[in-house]
């Protein structure tokens, strides 16, 4: 009756076993798929054997402290662009002849939404890489695209506003390549896997306090921006050589549970085609779950001022709150254990009841007029449901997906999700005439 199937808890045995794989390695040398698929191969799509997990726990730490280093640093920076955008207004960036700067607004928000584009748009072309040449090569790649990025922006002065639009791009573009390499890492300690996940979704929002560095430096400590470009520029350097030495050719392998009263769905996926998996119920709930709750959460946000005002609230209490507002996004994170918990240890029916409760009480708590008690904590479920939603999403999909197909997976998710955006201007427009009718 269950989309997903219960999922006990692992047992005290933490040795992990690999999954079943069929298949071998490519004769052409491909360390992750035998070969890119086809229309006519999606029946029977299969890679070689994984990577075996490190014995030592040590390393695996490492491993670990590596890839969370990378989320943090290159996987959301792009959505720290508030901070980055004070910081280049400082500097008349974008500007033009004018005085008083009055298209430079416009061409702000130009720049933000290449970088978010490149972001969501390179989800798919990253998650084939993935299958098809392992998280290795995916980072580098993605590492490079992040370097491209951070290259024009140093150079910006020298190149000219051309740069500022084509780097922060790339900046967007590569980071998801990034992220995905590190997924598989949640393998290295299967008893807690969900509390990894939860704890990379909160470094990817976490990074949005690069940029707020850069400007805090910049204005405070008398450091010039294109010195926090040539460090972040460093940063990636870093990035990328730890992803080439560090990371392996294909994923590590993942633990199956041989408990024969609760069969694991991510060990019965990969004897199933990818077609298969594409149109299963558990991905298209999967896909619709993460596209409504985004685009509520999004919906909020980008109406929250409004909101206030349809409530009844005066014009002094509307810039407290959205100021209130502003500073609780990034503290999401502090919900990560309770969902890594539910994420490891409960069934998934009962993690899915969780995050669609918050977000039906986040919506009821918005329609009380004049209530500061509701409106602070609606604040605080949008804070911890954003962390809710893409930790179950990206832990629900690891563990549903076959390893040779997450990368593919994970990018049309992705790109399906994001693509309910284009609704977002127009449910802004009927909030902002109901609310002047009001």
């Amino acid at each position: 009756m269950f989309l997903f199937a219960r999922r006990d808890p692992p047992s005290n045995d933490s040795t992990p076993r690999a999954s079943p794989m069929i298949g071998r390695a490519s004769p052409i040398g491909s360390p992750h798929l035998r070969h890119v698929p086809s229309n006519s191969s999606l029946a029977s799509y299969a890679g070689p054997l994984p990577t075996k997990l490190p014995k030592s726990v040590s390393r695996r730490v490492l491993l670990l402290t590596v890839a969370g280093l990378h989320v943090f640093l290159a996987a959301g920076v792009v959505f720290g662009w508030a901070s980055l955008a004070e910081a280049l207004a400082a500097e008349g960036m974008l500007c033009g002849d004018e005085e008083g700067c009055p298209n430079q607004a416009a061409a702000f928000a130009v720049v933000f939404t290449l970088g978010t584009v490149g972001n969501y748009t390179s989800n798919l072309p990253f998650g084939l890489l993935l299958d098809r040449y392992g998280p290795q090569r995916c980072c580098v790649c993605g590492a490079l695209a992040q370097l491209a990025g951070s290259l024009l922006m140093v150079g910006q002065p020298l190149i000219g506003d051309a740069a500022l639009y084509a780097g922060f791009f790339l900046l967007g573009f590569g980071g998801p390549g990034i992220q995905m390499a590190t997924f598989h890492m949640a393998h290295l300690f299967p008893k807690h896997s969900g509390s990894l996940i939860a704890g990379s979704t909160a470094l990817f929002d976490a990074g949005s306090a690069i940029f707020a560095i850069f400007y805090q430096v910049t204005r405070h400590g008398g450091v010039s921006l294109t010195s926090c470009w040539l460090a972040y520029t460093l940063a990636v350097l870093g990035i990328l050589a730890s992803g080439a030495l560090l990371w392996p050719p294909t994923p590590f392998e993942a633990q199956t549970e041989t408990d024969a009263t609760a069969t694991n769905t991510a060990t019965n996926a990969p004897e199933r085609s990818i077609r298969q998996q594409l149109t299963s119920r558990p991905f298209l709930y999967l896909v619709c779950f993460a596209a409504v709750h985004i685009m509520r959460l999004n919906f909020v946000v980008a109406t929250f001022q409004q909101q206030l005002a349809s409530l009844g609230f005066d014009d002094v209490a509307i810039e407290d709150f959205v100021g209130v507002f502003g500073a609780l996004l990034p503290l999401g994170f502090v919900g990560m254990p309770l969902i890594g918990h539910l994420l490891d240890h409960r069934p998934t029916v009962l993690v899915f009841a969780l995050v669609n409760i918050v977000g039906t009480a986040n919506n009821v708590l918005l329609l009380l007029p004049n209530s500061r008690v509701a409106l602070w904590g609606a604040m605080a479920l949008v804070a911890v449901g954003r962390q809710f939603v893409y930790s179950t999403f990206f832990a629900q999909l690891q563990r549903f997906a076959s390893p040779n197909a997450y990368g593919l997976m994970a990018g049309v998710a992705n790109l399906c999700v994001a693509s309910t955006g284009v609704l977002q201007p127009l449910l802004v427009n009927l909030s902002t005439q109901v609310c002047a009718g009001l």
